[in-house]
């Protein structure tokens, strides 16, 4: 049961006499409000079925963050129905923008003071209307009438954040059968809840994946300000084996018009390579590139705060009027969202299938900065991966970087393993003041690379780092 003509003639004629309904998530988030057991579409011979199983990711509502510029975009419909109402929702853009980050905000109730649903607003949309206005419209009459948070981001401006049940609330007992349900911390708030049991799991190793990381920022504005050295680099890399299959998954096309595909297609130009590619936010459910057996992540997704804290609330069910989210709620939740975007992302790839316990050999190449902790993320995400580091095509060492990798390496050939000094004594060792070796050494990209190759980590507290370790 889909949208899907085509798709739907595969199947029993009338679904209701079929012992197996399959149908789409969005079918199902169109039951909001009304009970599974009253729906006759989904029922089997009259009664409700008892077997029922959601593929893939599970949230028990949607989350809901609405931006200013959206509402802003809804203006020029809302003065068609009733000026009055229309200045009304620009004066509550003005009112939000001049509000700080994490403050609390009562909507006003459209619905009562000017007696307009949801309803007649989607009718003077119009059929040709895009799908994100008529989305934007029903965010905006949700929120009517409630305390929502703000959320104000230096890239996405001020938005409205609560989130909205779009499932039947008899939806359980259900199986939710998801890779990613035991590294996201939604899963972990669902259980907390009573919402969900966990059962028991059989979890993969990852000892035949091999993954290579570049400490460089991969966001999409970072990847926006450093296409050209980017794009020229992955193409490079897929050049070192021409001859296996390959996928890359980029960033879309961002506003400015960088096409990434089309970039890194024209540094592979003239070369003979099997390369497919994929975008973010389409790197989930698909199996048509499960023989490739060299995957990159030209970039890494990541959310703004307004989206971890909406997700944070829609599976926790804490409305802004009963509690703010704290720092350290969000942090976990964007740590779960990382790592089940670089799972589900990486498992395009041969990553997904399973030989044994385990997957095929496979080369992962990643592009993230190491302030996210991807060494981390990466190695919850798949246990018994290699992770190595991913030195670009001219990254040469100059100066005081040079220098200590030079001593480092020469340590490292008559230390014993474990041995530890300490930062303070290795800047007078080649004679640097601590202070400058911790700002133009330590951090420097080249150095952190040249660490890794060496197998030197540093360690220390959890908040400041003190000595290297071989």
């Amino acid at each position: 049961m889909t949208s899907d003509p085509t798709l739907n003639a595969l199947g029993h004629s009338v679904a209701q006499e079929a012992q197996v309904l399959v149908t789409t998530h969005q079918r199902l988030e169109q039951m909001r409000g009304r009970r599974l057991s009253e729906a006759a579409a989904f029922s089997f011979r009259g009664k409700s079925r008892a077997v029922r199983v959601w593929d893939e990711s599970f949230l028990p509502a949607r989350a809901v963050v609405l931006n200013t510029d959206a509402i802003g975009g809804l203006l020029r419909t809302l003065s068609n129905i009733n000026p009055d109402l229309r200045n009304r929702i620009m004066a509550v853009v003005n009112e939000v923008e001049g509000l700080s980050d994490n403050s609390a905000y009562a909507v006003p109730d459209f619905v009562t003071e000017y007696g307009i649903g949801l309803p007649m607003i989607i009718r003077a949309l119009g059929r040709k209307a895009p799908s994100r206005l008529k989305d934007e419209a029903t965010d905006l009459w949700h929120l009517s009438g409630r305390q929502v948070s703000v959320r104000c981001g230096n890239r996405d401006g001020w938005s409205l954040v609560d989130y909205r049940d779009s499932l039947p609330p008899d939806l359980a007992p259900m199986l939710i059968l998801d890779a990613s349900g035991r590294v996201r911390a939604t899963y972990d708030d669902m259980e907390a809840r009573g919402l969900l049991v966990r059962l028991k799991s059989a979890v993969k190793r990852y000892d035949n994946l091999t993954i290579h990381m570049w400490d460089k920022g991969g966001g999409k504005s970072s990847f926006s300000n450093n296409k050209e050295p980017l794009c020229k680099e992955v193409a490079r890399m897929v050049l070192t084996r021409p001859k296996e299959p390959w996928l890359v998954i980029v960033h879309k096309p961002d506003p400015k018009g960088s096409d990434y595909e089309r970039l890194i297609r024209q540094h592979l130009q003239g070369a003979d390579v099997n390369v497919e590619f994929l975008t973010w936010g389409n790197h989930m459910a698909t199996n048509a590139y499960v023989n490739r057996p060299n995957v990159i992540l030209a970039g890494t997704l990541f959310y703004g705060t307004a989206q971890y804290e909406a997700l944070k609330r829609s599976v926790t069910g804490q409305r802004a009027c009963d509690a703010s989210v704290s720092a350290e709620a969000l942090v976990r939740v964007k740590a779960g969202e990382t790592m089940h975007h670089l799972l589900q992302a990486l498992c395009r790839s041969s990553v997904r299938r399973c030989e044994g316990d385990g997957c095929p050999p496979t080369n992962a190449y990643v592009i993230g900065n190491s302030r996210h902790n991807f060494q981390g993320a990466l190695a919850e995400a798949f246990p018994g991966a290699r992770v190595r580091p991913w030195r670009p095509e001219g990254l040469k060492l100059t100066g005081h970087v040079e220098k200590a990798v030079t001593h480092l390496s020469e340590m490292a050939k008559v230390v014993q393993a474990g041995t530890k000094v300490r930062f303070k004594q290795f800047a007078q060792e080649i004679g640097m003041k601590s202070e400058s070796f911790n700002k133009d050494v330590r951090e420097h990209p080249s150095f952190i690379v040249a660490l890794g190759e060496l197998g030197i980590i540093e360690i220390g507290g959890n908040l400041r780092k003190t000595s290297f370790q071989f």
